[in-house]
């Protein structure tokens, strides 16, 4: 047998290689979380007996609000040396202008997408 038999299928192989692929889908984008980096201050929230309580920004990475919960507000807290606190909320503040401020990431996303138990 020769040997440009052998090489003869090269070129349908390699068109096959080149053909477009699908668009790769990431999902329902109502799924997916909002996600914006701004500079704050502090985290004002009412909690369940109606007294505020201010959480500074100084030790604050992201402010999770998880916007399916039916009771209350519920606002997960990342903090840089690894804490999590878990807040249910009457209501809440982000401040930008009173003092010192720090890039915090402000998440908006459904219940399933909770970082707890799954933390960085």
């Amino acid at each position: 047998m020769k040997a440009w038999h052998f090489l003869l299928p090269v070129p349908v192989v390699a068109a096959l290689a080149m053909v477009p692929q699908g668009p790769q889908t990431a999902g329902d984008p109502a799924l997916a979380d909002q996600v914006t980096v701004l500079p704050i201050t502090e985290l004002q929230y009412v909690n369940a007996q109606g007294t505020t309580q201010a959480v500074s920004a100084r030790n604050v990475v992201e402010i999770r609000l998880l916007e399916d919960h039916e009771q209350a507000i519920r606002l997960e807290l990342l903090y840089d040396n690894g804490d999590y606190s878990l807040i249910d909320a009457q209501s809440f503040h982000i401040l930008r202008n009173s003092g010192t401020t720090r890039e915090v990431r402000l998440v908006r996303g459904k219940k399933t997408r909770m970082r707890f138990p799954r933390l960085p």
